[in-house]
Formats: C-alpha cells, structure tokens, sequence
C-alpha cells in the first residue's frame, strides 16, 4: 500500500489538515480576504482522494467507504460555519465537480455511495450556513446598533476607539473626539411626552450619521448624549466640521424649531492623550464648560455650542486653562 496512489493522495490530505490546523495553511492576508480558504483546500484535497482512490486497484471497500465519511464530515462542517452565498458555491464547487465525475466514470464508493449522501445532504449544509450567516449578523447587529438612533452602542464604541486610537497612535496622526449633548433635552421630555423625545433621538442620529464621514463613528453614549470620532482630524479642521454639521440644527422642534447642542472636543496630539478614555473624559468635561456657560456669546475655548458657531474660540485654548495639566497627567 505504500507505494499506492491512495496512500499517497491521504498524506496530501493529511499535510493539507496539519497545515489548516496550525494555521499555516494560507498567509494572513489571505485568511482575511476569504476566510475559509484553508477548508476549500481540504475539501479539494480530499475531493481528489476519492477520485484517485476509486481508480486504485489496491483500494477496499473500508478505504472507500472511509473516503466517503470523510467527505460527510466535511459536509457537516460547512453546515455550522456562517457563509456567504459566494463563499458557499466555492465551497461547493469541488462536491459537485466529485459528483460529476462519479455519474460518468462511476467511481467505486465502498459500503457507502457518496454520490446519495452528497446529493441529499450537501444543500442541506448550505442553505444551514447561510442560516448561520444570518443569525450571526442579526446578531452582531443588535450588539452593535442602538434601535433607537441607528448609531453604534456604547459598548461596541469604546471597542472601536480602542482599535481607531491605536491606529492613529502607530500612524502618528491626529485624533478628535466630539462629544455632543442635546441642550434642554430634559424640557422636551417633560412637555412633550417621552415619545415625542425618543422621536428627536432618532432623527438626530440620522442626522449625525449622514452629516458626518463615512470614516466616522457616531456613537450613542447615553441618554441623549453622542460621541463622535473623528480619525485623522485635528481640532481646528474637526472644529470646521461640526460647525456644518451644528448649524441647520439636529432636530425639527415644535413652532419650527431645531434641536441645538453643546459639543466638547479633545485631540489626542495637541492634548498630549495617551489612553483613549481619558480622551473622551477631556472631551466630555469641555462640554459640560460650554454647556453650563450662560453666555453663549463667549464660548470657552475648549467647548463648542450648537445654538452659535465660533470656531476659533473652539480650536484654540482659552487663557484660563493653557496652563492647565493635561488629563493623561491629572488621572494619572
């Protein structure tokens, strides 16, 4: 039997698993681009076991009965992984290309015919896999979707700002944050009705996330509070932003009115930050400075009101706090 072709094609087979298994199968880069990948190879590698095992003379019935649970299994598998429906005919390709040989050639298959068991059961497994896709972006859309605003939650935000802020840290490039709360906010809840409120919320949010670029994260922190990130933004430029995006207001109001708020902002270079939280805990602190000012006509350097646009008071410090020690170092 060594010197067999089947023997030979089940070391193939058996090198093609160890390098699955130790994940050297593909590089890195292409494990990102098509994830399963190192599958479609064993399935091609056992695919080919069992056309070259039905024409191996010295094969038995054990051997091409095992060949033919051995594709089952694989079968089976495709049946739990959540799959797209490219990725499901790729995966597929080399069943069906198996099955064609074997209703021309008639292959030998053991105790056990392949060709019935891949026939039945090899739909089953994708229409299975795209369930699974499904419910895994179901799923991962209720984690990461707010229903209310269609902004990110805050859990997924703080994941995200960890991943962005790193980035932008190896990259060396600027990093803003934007922390918004809806002025009178409360007001309107208690005239008007909580529904009326989680109305405005959701317009808001449509509004941030359509204002804003697709880079960007808009994420609901609380309540009636966002955050937004904005990679690659120093203050002054990110300053520009919000001013378009504050001016035609957030929000229709009753006796056509708009939904107004304060913006706090923070930049991790000219801040001198160096943990994500305390980012925002500088940007959240710079709003509540602009939001508890009385005069609106005199913005806080580190603070930005919805209800008037002062951009260069907001994207260069104010005298009163140039001395200031930064976050990083007042927590630290």
């Amino acid at each position: 039997m060594v010197s067999s072709q089947t023997f030979v094609l089940r070391l193939l087979v058996a090198g093609v698993a160890l390098a699955v298994i130790t994940n050297r199968a593909v590089s890195a880069r292409w494990r990102r681009r098509f994830p399963y990948l190192p599958m479609l190879m064993l399935i091609v590698a056992a695919s080919l076991l069992c056309v070259f095992a039905g024409n191996d003379p010295l094969a038995t019935d054990y051997m091409h009965s095992s060949h033919s649970f051995l594709l089952i299994g694989l079968v089976m598998m495709i049946a739990i992984m959540p799959v797209t429906l490219l990725e499901a005919g790729l995966l597929s390709m080399p069943f069906i290309v198996l099955l064609a040989i074997a209703a021309q050639s008639g292959l030998e298959t053991g105790f056990v015919p392949f060709e019935m068991l891949l026939a039945f059961l090899l739909p089953l497994a994708l229409c299975s896999a795209l369930v699974q896709l499904y419910r895994t972006i179901t799923a991962a859309h209720e984690i990461a979707i707010d229903p209310l605003t269609n902004c990110y939650t805050r859990a997924f935000g703080m994941e995200m700002i960890r991943v962005s802020f790193d980035g932008a840290l190896r990259k060396n490039v600027p990093y803003t944050v934007a922390f918004i709360d809806l002025d009178d906010f409360k007001q309107i809840n208690d005239r008007y009705g909580h529904d009326y409120g989680d109305r405005i919320l959701g317009e808001v949010g449509n509004n941030l996330i359509h204002r804003f670029r697709r880079s960007d994260l808009v994420v609901r922190w609380g309540g009636e509070e966002f955050l937004v990130l904005l990679p690659e933004l120093g203050r002054a430029r990110a300053a520009e932003v919000l001013e378009r995006v504050m001016a035609p207001g957030l929000a229709k109001l009753e006796n056509g009115q708009v939904q107004k708020a304060s913006v706090g902002l923070s930049e991790r270079i000219e801040d001198a930050i160096a943990l994500p939280q305390n980012l925002i805990e500088l940007a959240d602190q710079r709003m509540y400075d602009a939001k508890k000012r009385r005069d609106r006509d005199d913005l806080v350097a580190h603070g930005y009101s919805g209800r008037r646009n002062t951009v260069s008071t907001l994207a260069s410090p104010s005298p009163s706090t140039t001395n200031a020690p930064s976050v990083d170092q007042s927590i630290n």
